[in-house]
């Protein structure tokens, strides 16, 4: 690859793909191509060339459905391939796939989050996640909460003492070192560089009036039908905060949880929009259709446009 790169090959263009018509132009460029088909080494060679051309904007390059080379990562569950986008400098905050793929399967079937059936995804999210919002790898403590320490191997997990890095090594070893070895790979940065701690574009804001709305008639009583001592709540890195779920949301979590749903489907300031679902996901979505599923096994609020991804937690008061 290197080679051709240095004849002048289109490094950095979109590549043609056959349909059985004609030739149809694709927005997919290598970098992208190279992260589908988890060619860390091939990724790594492009991922410095477009930092050393001073083009990072490259490192983002979607796919057909607007996924970035890091997001493939981890839904691949490719940690070589994680650890040359995370020294890149991606932007990780949008690397949390909301459902992973089976990549030795003939189909490369996605699937629902299982930590069992596919722990190296499992813990390739949690070590995104650690990273985006530098909280303990473990027990989620955040650096106004403890001392934390980065990892010396992977320079992502952050650890806020010897005892949570014990308790989540057995997870994190799976992805440690193949991490570092991706990162080694490239050249440009001789450190790894910290994520912004927020995506300002990652999330759709709550609509205050909309999302608090409990549909209650007139007559009904607000405590007979919304447990205030069940509170969901998601955490905002950038002001290193658990906030409370809108009421209307906050029931709704509950209740799907209680059902025995992996997922509650919803969109902020849309009701209409609640447990709707594209079949194949587009560009450009409906305005019905839900934009976060926020699954229970990995306690993680997805926008599934965005790649974007949100710690949540239920907490119960007296």
């Amino acid at each position: 690859l290197q080679a051709c790169i240095n004849r002048g090959c289109p490094w950095d263009q979109p590549i043609p793909a056959h349909s059985m018509r004609a030739m149809v132009p694709s927005p997919t460029i290598p970098l992208n191509i190279a992260a589908q088909y988890q060619r860390h080494d091939n990724l790594a060679v492009l991922v410095n060339k477009a930092l050393e051309e001073g083009r990072p904007e490259l490192l983002e390059s979607p796919d057909l459905v607007g996924k970035s080379p890091a997001y493939l990562a981890v839904q691949k569950g490719n940690p070589l391939c994680l650890g040359v986008m995370a020294k890149a400098g991606a932007n990780l905050h949008r690397a949390i796939p909301h459902v992973w793929q089976f990549t030795n399967m003939q189909h490369n079937n996605l699937t629902d989050p299982n930590e069992l059936s596919m722990p190296i995804h499992h813990a390739l999210v949690r070590t995104v996640v650690s990273f985006t919002t530098r909280t303990c790898l473990c027990c989620v403590k955040n650096q106004k909460e403890a001392k934390l320490q980065v990892c010396t191997q992977c320079k992502m997990a952050y650890f806020c003492g010897g005892e949570c890095q014990k308790k989540k090594w057995p997870q994190h070893k799976r992805v440690c070192k193949k991490i570092r070895k991706g990162a080694d790979l490239v050249t440009f940065h001789n450190e790894m560089p910290k994520q912004m701690l927020v995506d300002e574009d990652g999330f759709l804001p709550f609509d205050e009036v909309v999302d608090n709305d409990l549909d209650l008639e007139d007559g009904m009583n607000e405590e007979d039908y919304y447990d205030a001592s069940i509170i969901w709540e998601w955490y905002d890195p950038g002001t290193m905060k658990w906030n409370p779920y809108p009421k209307h949301i906050n029931r709704s979590l509950s209740g799907l949880q209680d059902l025995g749903s992996p997922r509650y489907m919803y969109k902020p300031g849309n009701k209409d929009a609640e447990g709707n679902e594209e079949r194949e996901q587009t560009l450009n979505p409906p305005n019905n259709v839900a934009t976060n599923h926020a699954y229970y096994s990995e306690m993680i609020d997805h926008h599934i446009y965005t790649g974007c991804g949100r710690m949540m937690r239920m907490r119960q008061t007296c």
